[in-house]
């Protein structure tokens, strides 16, 4: 299905929108190297401390990001961007109108922008935080699933957007990742798109041989779609040519140490490398004879992930709206001084290094902020497609939604002696068989928690929420049990899986649903105490984001005492005091609970 879906697929550029598409690349590779120097070298400070930055990251993914934000996405769409690349994505908002000079240059300084992309603290039009890798991936599943839900109740405002990740290749060792693909397919998740940037280097080295045959196997057997993005049309000519095969064998049987090793040297080692290698193969020979040292390092470096064209073709041909996987092969670090080398996650340029590269780019001294200096069209003619850019047609995407009317009271059935627990569900049971604009609101979530957490009542009254409509098996045999466990797309209870990383980062996109998509939801969320801490990361995420959740700790304390150790928890109302953006209660007693959920 794609009638939903106000971009899909993406036609592909004009001839001069593929011009402006190009000299923006450059300006955005130039911005993002700049800004990462002028901090480290330029900016006036009281210490010798190194300011830090990523421009080896930066390069890698700078054009998927062009592609992406001046071309495929539309003002429905949501990123998160990988966070090292955190001043490719300001450049692009500098070049959109949406962040200032000033800023730029005071990257990574108090009022600056920021490290890594914020909600809370950037001024540009950042959709999800990130910066502990793989958090950001997983909300933009989570953010889809509550799309669907809103869209379910006919609360979408518009067309349903796409919800993009743009991945470094090191998160895909982030576990939580893994619990999120696991948890889309379960809810059949759809309108999502992860592009890795597929560099195969990390902090520390490089990433292990195979990897990427273990991302198709892991995406495809989720129900993802896999599209791998290897090739440039430069190589791709060159394959087309007598002996072209043996070259693309090569290259694919090249280690990534050996490939990442020869990208730093150059021209002169490749030559020198692949005429050993291809000594019996005098029809490939003849391809890199016919080539200089720097036309040869051009061509065996044009990997797909760098070639607008091929990265717009992959973009451009997608039909439906099932989940992709967008694996785009880059170089780290490509067209700067540390390309392939190990040591470049954190590397910086010298100023020889930069003023070499703004050398090469055209850019007049005095004129390193400028927008257009150094391209070669026309200021106008730039500027003219900017203003024509569909994602940034409506200004920066903040969605605003009233807040929800609450009663004077939260009513619950009085009992002489009852825990907190019980009224807690109670309460919920109560709103759940009235009929308000509260309890229409309300959603609830927990993973594998829900009866014993005290959510029985109210999924008995609201049901649980799937796209796509599951009777109750038990019941319809006339079973006995106290739960209805009927779903349908009216349900208003996620039921998640046992991963609390999920839970939290479910509670986030709940909580934002306000700003992202246009409609308050008033998430509430359980989980056995003692757990909150599997997920703390998630749950510190989501607070970061300033989102909007009731997160109800249930058993509690020693509660659980004859279950060992392990269940109990004395711990987590310290959790509660350090972590901020979050208010913590310890309720003794139902009618204390009662206005401290009205509250909330």
């Amino acid at each position: 299905m794609t009638a939903d879906l106000a971009n899909a697929p993406s036609r592909l550029p004009t001839a001069d929108e593929l011009a402006c598409l190009r000299q923006l690349e450059r300006k955005v590779l130039w911005l993002s190297s700049w800004m990462i120097h002028n901090a480290n070298h330029m900016r006036p400070g009281d210490d010798q401390l190194k300011v830090g930055g990523h421009q080896a990251s930066c390069a890698s993914i700078t054009t998927l990001a062009t592609a992406l934000y001046f071309h495929t996405l539309s003002a429905q769409d949501r990123v998160a961007v990988k966070p090292h690349a955190s001043p490719v994505f300001h450049a692009i908002q500098y070049l959109l109108g949406h962040q200032t000079r000033d800023k730029l240059e005071g990257f990574r300084a108090l009022g600056g922008a920021q490290a890594y992309p914020s909600r809370t603290k950037d001024s540009d039009d950042v959709d999800f935080s990130t910066g502990s890798v793989g958090l950001g991936v997983a909300m933009t599943s989570f953010t889809s699933l509550v799309q669907d839900y809103l869209h379910a109740r006919d609360w979408g405002h518009g067309a349903e957007g796409r919800m993009v990740a743009l991945v470094g290749d090191g998160e895909l060792d982030e576990g939580n990742i893994y619990e999120a693909l696991l948890e889309g397919w379960k809810h059949d998740l759809r309108n999502t798109w992860w592009v890795i940037d597929y560099n195969r280097q990390s902090l520390d080295g490089v990433v292990t041989e195979g990897l990427r045959e273990r991302i198709d196997d892991i995406f495809t057997s989720m129900g993802w779609q896999v599209v791998t993005i290897k090739y440039g049309h430069k190589l791709q000519a060159a394959f087309a040519k007598p002996g072209g095969a043996r070259l693309r064998q090569w290259i694919d049987d090249c280690p990534n140490d050996l490939y990442a090793a020869l990208c730093f040297e150059g021209g002169e080692a490749w030559r020198e490398h692949l005429s050993r290698d291809l000594t019996n193969a005098p029809k490939t020979r003849a391809i890199i004879d016919g080539l200089d040292d720097a036309e040869l390092a051009d061509l065996m470096t044009n990997l797909g992930g760098h070639d607008l064209t091929a990265v717009l073709d992959a973009f451009a041909a997608i039909d439906h709206d099932r989940p992709v996987c967008f694996v785009a092969y880059t170089v780290k670090g490509y067209g700067l001084p540390l390309a392939g080398h190990k040591d470049n996650h954190a590397g910086l340029m010298t100023p020889a290094q930069i003023a070499a590269l703004q050398g090469a780019m055209a850019v007049p001294a005095g004129a390193e902020w400028d927008k257009f200096a150094g391209l070669d069209l026309a200021t106008g003619d730039l500027q003219d497609f900017l203003a024509s850019n569909r994602f940034a047609a409506e200004g920066t995407r903040r969605l605003r939604a009233p807040t929800v009317p609450v009663p004077a009271r939260l009513e619950f059935e009085a009992a002489r002696e009852a825990s907190t627990q019980e009224g807690f569900g109670r309460i919920l049971h109560l709103l759940g068989r009235g009929d308000s604009a509260l309890a229409d609101h309300i959603i609830t979530t927990s993973p594998d928690v829900t009866v014993s957490t005290n959510l029985g009542g109210w999924v008995n009254q609201r049901g649980l929420y799937a796209r796509n409509p599951a009777a109750d098996t038990f019941r319809n045999r006339h079973i006995p049990s106290a739960q209805k466990w009927e779903r349908s797309p009216r349900g208003q209870h996620l039921e998640l899986g046992i991963a609390e990383n999920n839970l939290f980062i479910a509670l986030a996109a709940m909580g934002l649903s306000h700003t992202l998509l246009g409609e308050r939801l008033i998430p509430i969320g359980t989980v056995y105490d003692p757990f909150i801490q599997r997920g703390l990361d998630a749950l510190n995420y989501a607070c970061y984001q300033d989102a909007r959740f009731m997160l109800v700790a249930t058993p509690s304390g020693i509660s659980l005492a004859p279950e060992g150790g392990a269940h109990q928890s004395v711990g987590t109302p310290l959790i509660g005091m350090a972590q901020d953006g979050l208010v913590a209660f310890e309720p003794a007693f139902v009618d204390e609970l009662a206005a401290i959920m009205r509250w909330s």
